[in-house]
């Protein structure tokens, strides 16, 4: 038993992120076709009031709201990035925001929403570097995969290409097929400065860009199979790469519920992505060219319940207080002839509070008004379950 912890414990502090894969890289071809990015991109003086705007408008109502939690995410938003980035919003200092927008990929503001391993890890450890890129490799491979580019590749019949190098690919073409839908070229979601990637056209790629473009993909082909929803909720929404790449396959309109801090970062990249007009922030009016809106969490118990929902949620519900995401569930039973896709992992990992981090099977419970239509492996993440659930279905 001892030993097993150990095994454990070591297991956590390699961070292996095991691939689907396995995969050879040479320095020379990490150097030459991997990079930080770095761009000028910035939105106009009336995006930025917008945000601050928007941002106010929440944070005052999280503040009188009084929430208690104690969750991963909960102890991510008191480092001293996040407060940074409260304060210079709370005095209007735009120039203070420009810049930590221009070096967001320098800070803990993106922990967990964007590469494996963060900016200083990536300069200062070869080791990680080449982790990082294997990662890479392995989900453009996967994504490949999934969309019928790319044999399957199957370790039980031997060689067949179980085993990848960098020359077994034109990456930049496979990016190219890859992210085109009926002939239509999709540009990549607009990274923050100093993410790590690849640069394939001039359009800049990370690890996110696969992951979540395959959720997109996910939610086109559950939209085909049930017409009848109309409108995609997600919890819990990272950067807005999932919205993002969702509003080129799917019509349907987009609502994200997330924590204030992480809006404040949707909003502004998923503006300088998709352009500010097709963004619109809780508190406003909402134009006919919105396609997504940004709400703090809360909100998911203030609006009337509809039907034909589909909710959609990755990487997000067993890290959130068992209490608050319980409450989610309870909340979601009461739509009509709905739906929630989930690709979560059920490691049951330790929480931030001592407890754990419950796989939402536990946290459903098996709800009468709940199916599960299917379950099986994520395709393109080791560990990670994709389900899909209805939900009081006529």
């Amino acid at each position: 038993m001892i030993i097993k912890k150990i095994k454990r414990i070591l297991s956590k502090t390699k961070l292996d992120n095991r691939s689907m894969h396995q995969i050879n890289l040479s320095d020379n071809f990490i150097n030459e076709n991997f990079e930080f990015n770095k761009n000028t991109n910035r939105l106009s003086e009336e995006g930025i009031d917008r945000i601050f705007i928007f941002f106010k408008l929440i944070y005052n109502k999280e503040v009188k709201l009084e929430v208690k939690k104690n969750d991963i995410w909960s102890h991510l938003i008191i480092e001293s990035d996040h407060k940074y980035l409260v304060n210079c919003i709370l005095n209007k200092d735009k120039q203070t925001f420009l810049n930590l927008m221009d070096n967001v990929g320098k800070t803990k503001l993106i922990y967990g929403l964007l590469n494996f391993h963060d900016y200083k890890s990536l300069i200062n450890s070869k080791k990680k570097k080449y982790k990082e890129t294997e990662q890479f490799i392995d989900k453009l491979i996967s994504l490949g995969e999934y969309k019928r580019l790319v044999k399957v590749y199957n370790p039980e019949n031997g060689g067949g290409g179980w085993n990848i190098s960098h020359n077994d690919f034109d990456y930049g073409n496979l990016i190219s097929k890859i992210f085109n839908q009926k002939n239509i070229h999709i540009p990549p979601f607009k990274s923050p400065n100093f993410a790590y990637g690849f640069c394939s056209k001039s359009n800049f790629y990370t690890v996110k860009d696969f992951k979540n473009f395959y959720m997109s993909i996910r939610i086109n082909e559950i939209m085909n199979n049930y017409p009848q929803i109309n409108i995609i909720n997600e919890v819990g929404g990272g950067l807005g790469h999932t919205a993002y790449y969702n509003s080129f396959l799917n019509k349907n309109y987009y609502n994200i519920f997330d924590l204030p801090n992480i809006l404040v970062l949707q909003a502004y990249f998923l503006m300088l992505s998709l352009g500010e007009k097709y963004i619109h922030l809780a508190g406003e009016d909402k134009n006919e060219n919105s396609k997504i809106s940004l709400y703090p969490y809360w909100e998911i118990f203030n609006n009337k319940p509809k039907s034909c929902n589909l909710w959609v949620n990755q990487d997000s519900l067993p890290q959130i207080d068992k209490k608050l995401s319980t409450e989610y569930i309870k909340e979601i039973s009461l739509f009509k002839d709905s739906f929630l896709l989930s690709i979560n992992q059920e490691s049951r990992n330790a929480n931030t509070n001592g407890s754990i981090q419950y796989p939402i099977g536990e946290i459903i419970n098996h709800k009468e008004n709940w199916k599960l239509l299917y379950r099986s492996r994520d395709f393109l993440r080791k560990g990670f379950i994709e389900e899909l659930y209805s939900i009081n279905q006529k």
